[in-house]
């Protein structure tokens, strides 16, 4: 995945995101709350969901590049979880997605394209899922 912006950049939107938390941003994917780690990568969150029962794990590792910065993130769930309904691509999705995504940036706003994923088992990629409160 590829952000039309700095990885600097990225990476603040980012961590805007995560320390505005009900102030100026929440996680519109059933408003869950994420903490910075240190599980390596550029950047590292735990997201747990906001019925306080399930706890995901996020790395994100940003390079730059000629068109901006590349985006490359996965993050799992800490107990089984086959029909995730596509929560930890929204986990991920959350913290870097534009206005254009529809959603709502704290200090960068950029486009990201082009994105691949992969569906981990029988979990979905479906952007449009993870703006439902």
């Amino acid at each position: 995945t590829i952000a039309g912006a700095s990885c600097s950049d990225v990476l603040a939107e980012m961590k805007a995101r995560v320390a505005g938390q009900y102030a100026s941003w929440h996680d519109p994917h059933n408003n869950g709350t994420y903490t910075v780690q240190n599980y390596g990568g550029t950047f590292s969150t735990a997201r747990v969901t906001g019925n306080g029962k399930y706890t995901d794990k996020q790395i994100f590792t940003l390079t730059a590049n000629t068109n901006g910065c590349t985006i490359e993130a996965c993050s799992r769930s800490q107990v089984t979880s086959v029909l995730d309904a596509g929560t930890n691509y929204c986990d991920l999705k959350m913290l870097y997605c534009g206005s254009a995504d529809g959603c709502k940036p704290v200090t960068h706003d950029f486009k990201v394209i082009p994105e691949s994923t992969s569906a981990f088992s029988k979990s979905n990629v479906d952007l449009s899922a993870c703006l439902k409160v």
